[in-house]
């Protein structure tokens, strides 16, 4: 009896071990289950995702004043949205935001404002409640260069949502955007790229360098030689009738020359290619063995005039001044006598004088 009891558990025990590792594989199987269902819309929502780009001049102009538009493509039921756009503050920076559209219909800009020095935020919302679905712009974005040539900028996107009419969030990949300040070699090789048709007619240079017509230069120094023309042209730069160099379908071009002792007649001649027509700057280029010392002219003598030689002081010698020299004393003139005024005897003697005189005369 015990026996068989026990064989009876055994048996039970078994068919209950059974049927939990049954229920687990259950389980399992059915959380498999869940997870493939989950997975499979969120893989099928990342496939759609609407695309949102910054889309910047790849080329912007030192002073300038630029656009840049945050591009949305293939956008379903689109009500509202919101980024952030980072930026280098001292090479751009945001100036004003105005309204984006798609397929015709206006985002508005319901507001935008710095977030600190090198960030703004952006929020959009459409009028009413049925939502915008196509093609265009979430909002335009005006900028300034405040960088130098040369310099670059990433247009870094942010803390990006896209909201649809039933208030749900529109999946979007995001995309930054880059610039740089154009220099002028970028320029000139812009120009070349684009290939721009030669004018027919006379071309004429409006600018060079050096501006002066004699250049000078010690040997062994190198001169640089610039010329700008009114259209496109063919440059040749001669050195005493002889082609040194030749730059085709330009409006800029460079010449550089190591100085060699001589006088050179250098030449740039702009030729239009379909007229034959052409202008030419030319330089007279003075090379010595040494640089020329500058002589400061002396001021002009009258004829005959000898100039007084400069007097040299021994190295080391303090020059003493000369005392000031004391004036001449003026002699004082000698008092002019003054006549005395007549005394008692004289005018005694001429009164008798005058008795005598008188007697003499009564006698007679």
């Amino acid at each position: 009896m015990e026996g068989k009891g026990e064989s009876s558990k055994r048996t039970k025990t078994s068919k209950l071990s059974m049927a939990g590792a049954g229920v687990g594989i259950a389980v399992l199987l059915l959380s498999l289950t869940f997870t493939f269902l989950a997975v499979v819309p969120v893989t099928a929502a990342a496939e759609e995702q609407v695309e949102v780009r910054v889309s910047a001049p790849e080329y912007v102009e030192e002073g300038g004043t630029f656009d840049v538009t945050l591009d949305i493509s293939d956008v379903t039921d689109l009500d509202s949205g919101q980024f952030d756009l980072s930026f280098d503050s001292s090479v751009v920076n945001a100036t004003n935001v105005t309204d984006g559209s798609v397929d015709g219909e206006a985002i508005p800009v319901l507001m935008w404002d710095f977030v600190d020095a090198d960030t703004i935020t952006v929020i959009s919302d459409v009028k009413g409640v049925k939502g915008v679905s196509g093609s265009g712009y979430l909002a335009k974005i005006g900028f300034e260069v405040k960088g130098k040539g040369g310099e670059e900028c990433v247009l870094a996107i942010a803390n990006g949502m896209l909201v649809d009419k039933d208030a749900m969030e529109i999946p979007a990949n995001w995309i930054d955007g880059e610039l740089k300040v154009r220099e002028e070699d970028e320029e000139e090789e812009e120009e070349e790229e684009v290939g721009e048709e030669v004018i027919p007619g006379s071309p004429k240079i409006t600018a060079w360098k050096p501006a002066a017509e004699v250049v000078g230069n010690a040997a062994g120094e190198s001169s640089t030689f610039n010329i700008s023309v009114n259209q496109i042209a063919d440059i040749s730069w001669q050195i005493n009738g002889t082609e040194a160099q030749t730059n085709e379908s330009v409006k800029k071009a460079v010449f550089t020359k190591s100085a060699v002792i001589g006088t050179w007649n250098v030449s740039a001649i702009a030729t239009n290619t379909t007229t034959g027509l052409s202008d030419m700057h030319m330089w007279i280029w003075s090379v010595t063995l040494t640089p020329a010392a500058t002589v400061t002219p002396s001021p002009a003598l009258a004829p005959g005039v000898t100039p007084m030689p400069t007097p040299t002081i021994a190295p080391g010698v303090t020059p003493t001044p000369k005392p000031a020299e004391k004036p001449k004393s003026t002699p004082t003139p000698k008092p002019i006598p003054k006549p005395a005024i007549p005394g008692f005897e004289a005018i005694f003697a001429i009164g008798v004088v005058w008795v005598i005189a008188y007697e003499l005369l009564r006698k007679r």
